[in-house]
């Protein structure tokens, strides 16, 4: 496109009055989100079907009640965002890990600031796990580490008073 092209469709360009004014978020509201966002967890059920978004919004209310009041609102096909009242509450039950509707893995993610929901991945999650039949002279701390760490990041391995 040459400089003539640009300039003639600059000239064409205009504000009317229907497009309306310009607005912008006081700092006040901007700092309210990010606290909310403080408060919250996004949610995706690993699902290839759709699930029953009033069943999944009753089942994690009576569950995570007892962690304090959580609101569930469905904001896309499996995915949903958990209101806490207090950063504690939303910490307790992103720690406790594992948590499933039907057979299907609920994913959890922290939003950070007020970014864009979409941007979040949901393709991490803590897993305890059990290795059996290991030979006796392998039942040891650093075999158990190299063992786990072929699956994936070893985030704990439990203290046991005998190796």
């Amino acid at each position: 496109m040459s400089d003539a092209e640009i300039a003639k469709l600059y000239e064409n360009l205009s504000l009317a009055d229907e497009d309306g004014a310009v607005l912008e978020m006081s700092e006040e509201a901007s700092i309210d989100g990010i606290k909310d966002v403080d408060r919250s967890l996004v949610g995706k059920v690993l699902s290839s079907k759709k699930v029953n978004r009033e069943a999944v919004k009753g089942l994690i209310e009576q569950i995570w009640n007892q962690f304090g009041r959580v609101e569930v609102e469905s904001i896309g096909e499996n995915l949903f965002l958990f209101y806490f009242n207090s950063k504690e509450e939303r910490n307790r039950v992103f720690q406790i890990g594992l948590w499933h509707f039907g057979n299907n893995l609920i994913v959890l993610e922290k939003p950070v600031g007020p970014g864009n929901i979409s941007k979040l991945d949901f393709n991490k999650v803590d897993f305890w796990i059990q290795i059996h039949d290991i030979p006796i002279l392998c039942m040891n701390r650093r075999t158990t580490r190299w063992l786990a760490e072929q699956i994936g990041k070893v985030v704990e391995i439990p203290r046991i008073s005998k190796e």
